[in-house]
């Protein structure tokens, strides 16, 4: 048996995936690549900020 399943996918990771962006609220790491433009949220802050949005009319 070998240390290396060829069957079972390896989870990526930074390296694999290439960097991600970190959320501008909590410092998380995001969803989006670190050469997103603009303001990047984790996918709890993001799901906090709809809320807000929604909320207020």
């Amino acid at each position: 048996m070998t240390a290396h399943d060829e069957s079972t996918p390896t989870p990526p990771t930074a390296t694999t995936a290439g960097a991600r962006a970190d959320c501008v609220l909590c410092g998380e790491p995001t969803d989006h690549p670190a050469s997103t433009r603009g303001a990047t949220l984790c996918p709890v802050c993001e799901w906090q900020e709809a809320q807000r949005n929604a909320c207020s009319g």
